[in-house]
This record gives structure tokens, C-alpha cells and sequence, in this order.
């Protein structure tokens, strides 16, 4: 499907199209922050819509990106969460029709390529974790971003229609923490753990697809250890109805009042442990000791960054309550300046619409 053009080009200059990004989780905002910044620096035009969940809204909020707010939760259970991106596809579609977008840009939303195709114009997708089910991506997406770390190879075997996969170097992480400016322990986080070194963690994703109950198991075997301890930990639950926000309370954690910026919160970590995720993967990025005790199938971007030493995993609760947060020394940042420029290239497909 070909990239219509928001107004036609003249003469010597570059068509303008009008981008849409599709926020679907809190994630998902920083990483499309540098990447929009990248298109308006290149003269197009960019707007966003966000689902209500997971703090997303608050993200963008704390980013000053103005947004359409479209759907929410969605409904448990498999069935629950057919009806949810329909009805969230509809919602989308009918929001931004009047804006006339040129192309569309999710990091797995499921929702937005429907929508997309309901307004017929084509859909951009980008995910780091290949064991998904790729159906709706391979069907209705113009194009499927990848980290080269996943490769051919196991996206084929993942089911990921590599007709349409186009892999960028370097991993998301590094689209906003490469010229990312960090400064002492900023105040917001320093009233939270008294300005002392303290653990980060952020909790299994229990309602998952992929979720494995074993992993809520080391959670806990890691909340005894961490309690024994004379560390702060700070718990950053993936949702306001998290169920284990309360273990993580009665264990002494102390759970941030209001959304704060997730880079800032890695960086200034003695540690990070998380049930797989940005966060884990944001902290080994930045050098920062990183403990995952995801239990689904080993993605290869948590494969990669384990073989450069950035990265432990723990499979078990004894390796939890063994667990040592002083031992680990942090390593140099990885950093990738040019990836918003590249992904951005990509998203487009630059012999769309005449771009050079």
C-alpha cells in the first residue's frame, strides 16, 4: 500500500505527510518520542492517540505530547480481548479519520493495524519479543520492524511474515537513552528511598499471554531477600490494580504516588530486577546491573544482552534468595545516536511518495 501524501510536493520540495503513533502502553511513549521528534524535525506532520492504561497517558502528559485519548482496558480472558481491539480499532479509526493520516506507527498495537486498514492507509509495526502472535501483523502491517538480534531466522520460526520484516541496528532502548542527559538522583526519587541506594523492581506481567506462574514465585522468593536487607526497594507496578502491589508494600517497598520518568528511575538504581520487560532491558542498556526473572521463552534481544554480561537471568526461587544486589559492578552505557534517523527511514520506506 503506497504512502498518501498529506499535499502534493512542489517543486524542489519534499512532500509532508502526516504520521500517526499509536501509544498502547507506557512503554511504548519514550520510544516514540525520539522518533516523532525525528519527523518533525524532518518537516512532517505528527499527531498521537494513546490508550487509557498502564499509566500511558501520564507518560505523555509528563512529555508534553498532546494526544487522543482512545479506549482502555481491555476485557480478561481471550475471547474478552478479540472484542476489546475491535471495539478499540473502531474507536481509533473513528477518531482520527478527520485528521487524514498518511501512515500509522505502533509498537504492537493490535488495534491500530486494523483501524488502519479500515482507513485504508498502510500501518508501521515494531516489537523486540518475537514470541507473539504475529497473525494480525503479518496481515494487515506494510512492515515489521525487528532488532537485527532477533534475525531471519527466528523470526521465520516465530511465524513472522519475513517478506515484510526490515531490522534496525541496536536495540529500542537506545532510541532514547543514547543522548539521554542524566543528572544526580533527582528529587522525586530521593523523598521516595531518602537519597540512599535502593532496588529497583518492577513485577512479572501476570495477565500475559506469555506469563508463566513460576516467575510470580521468584517475585516473591526475591521480596524476602530484598525485605532482609538494608536497601530501599522501589516497586513500579504495571498497573494501578497490579496484584502484587500489595506483597510488594508488606515486604516494605515503597510504590511511586504519581508516574515518574522510567530512565531517571533505572539510572540512579543500585539494581534493577524485573519479570522481563523495558525496564530490565532499559537498565542493562545503561550499564546498570539488570536481573530478569522472566520465565516465558527466552526472547534473543534478553539473549544478546546475557552473552555481553549485561543481563542475569534467574530461573529459580533459591537463585532469588541468594541474590547479592552490592555484587554487581555497573558497565559503560551502549550507545546509538543515529537509530531515530534510521528507524524513521524505515517506518517510511523512502521511495514512498517520492522521498529521497
Amino acid at each position: 500500500m503506497d504512502v498518501p501524501c498529506a499535499r502534493s510536493a512542489t517543486e524542489g520540495r519534499r512532500p509532508v505527510l502526516r504520521i500517526w503513533f499509536d501509544a498502547d502502553n507506557a512503554p511504548h511513549v519514550p520510544v516514540m518520542r525520539p522518533v516523532a521528534a525525528e519527523f518533525s524535525r524532518m518537516g512532517h506532520e505528527v499527531f498521537f492517540t494513546a490508550r487509557d492504561r498502564s499509566s500511558t497517558c501520564e507518560l505523555l502528559d509528563l512529555y508534553g505530547l498532546s494526544y487522543i485519548r482512545a479506549g482502555g482496558r481491555s476485557v480478561k480472558g481471550g475471547a474478552g480481548k478479540v472484542v476489546s481491539t475491535l471495539l478499540r480499532s473502531l474507536d481509533l479509526a473513528e477518531s482520527v479519520r478527520g485528521r487524514s493520516p498518511s501512515i500509522s506507527f505502533g509498537h504492537g498495537s493490535r488495534s491500530l493495524p486494523v483501524a488502519s486498514a479500515l482507513l485504508r492507509i498502510p500501518s508501521v509495526t515494531m516489537f523486540d519479543y518475537e514470541w507473539v502472535n504475529p497473525s494480525i501483523f503479518n496481515r494487515l502491517c506494510r512492515t515489521i520492524l525487528l532488532p537485527e538480534a532477533v534475525g531471519t531466522d527466528t523470526a521465520r520460526e516465530a511465524g513472522i511474515d519475513t517478506r515484510k520484516t526490515r531490522f534496525f541496528p541496536g536495540l529500542k532502548e537506545e532510541l532514547y537513552l543514547s543522548d539521554h542527559e542524566f543528572s544526580d538522583m533527582p528529587r522525586e526519587i530521593s523523598v521516595l528511598t531518602g537519597g540512599a541506594p535502593y532496588v529497583l523492581l518492577r513485577p512479572p506481567a501476570v495477565t500475559a499471554h506469555y506469563h508463566n506462574p513460576e516467575s510470580e514465585r521468584i517475585f516473591h522468593a526475591l521480596l524476602e531477600n530484598l525485605s532482609k536487607r538494608d536497601l530501599p526497594i522501589v516497586f513500579v507496578p504495571r498497573s494501578g490494580d497490579d496484584p502484587l502491589t500489595g506483597a510488594a508494600r508488606r515486604a516494605g517497598a515503597v510504590v511511586p504516588g504519581r508516574v515518574l520518568d522510567g530512565p531517571e528511575l533505572v539510572w540512579n538504581a543500585l539494581l534493577v530486577a524485573g519479570g522481563g520487560g523495558t525496564m530490565t532491558r532499559e537498565a542493562a542498556v545503561l550499564g546498570v546491573p539488570s536481573v530478569s526473572f522472566f520465565m516465558g521463552r527466552p526472547g534473543r534481544v534478553d539473549e544478546h544482552l546475557a552473552s555481553l554480561g549485561r543481563l542475569v537471568t534467574l530461573r529459580d526461587t533459591q537463585s532469588a534468595l541468594a541474590l547479592d544486589p552490592v555484587s554487581f559492578e555497573r558497565l559503560p552505557r551502549l550507545v546509538n545516536p543515529g537509530l531515530p534517523a534510521v528507524v524513521a527511514d524505515l517506518i517510511l520506506d523512502r521511495s514512498a511518495c517520492g522521498l529521497r
